[in-house]
């Protein structure tokens, strides 16, 4: 299963990553809006970190797209709003003190402007029910779609306890 997802991970961040660096045209206007694009996926997902961070589940589905896949670690593709707001429920009844610790990211828009990868690491900080805490490092990946009134949404979410925790 982990092979697998590994396997699912580096070939879906491939076909981004290309995508991204090889876009056809620079955005319908004609001119390079990467980096306005950009700063715009990063103040989208700085209110996304921010709904993750307060367990607002309404929150955190209001930046998916309609049909966005999020990518659980040990578990099925969440592919529909149901799906995902379960997923997003088992998540949430976790002992999590902080998600989004030390967010170290890149964001790379594509020439076409309508695609955006943002990926890097954050810090994790669980709390057991004595009120220990443990700091588990995690390594993630988001692609962002642009929608037509022109703003952002994750179209596929993955995140994976980095090797040796």
């Amino acid at each position: 299963m982990y092979i697998n997802t590994l396997t699912a991970i580096g070939v879906v961040s491939a076909g981004v990553l290309v995508a991204c660096a090889q876009g056809t045209s620079p955005a319908t206007s004609g001119s390079d809006t990467r980096i306005e694009d950009a700063a715009q996926v990063r103040a989208a997902a700085a209110k996304w970190e921010s709904a993750i961070g307060t367990r607002n589940i309404d929150g955190i589905l209001s930046f998916y797209s309609d049909d966005a896949w999020q990518l659980a670690e040990d578990g099925p593709i969440a592919r529909t709003p149901d799906e995902r707001r379960a997923f997003w429920k088992a998540v949430e009844s976790q002992p999590v003190a902080n998600d989004t610790v030390n967010v170290s990211d890149r964001i790379t828009v594509a020439r076409s402007g309508d695609l955006a990868v943002q990926y890097g690491e954050f810090r994790q900080i669980i709390s057991d029910k004595t009120g220990a805490s443990t700091s588990v490092p995690q390594k993630f990946m988001n692609t962002w779609r642009k929608q037509q009134d022109g703003s952002w949404k994750v179209s596929a979410s993955m995140s994976t306890v980095k090797n040796g925790v």
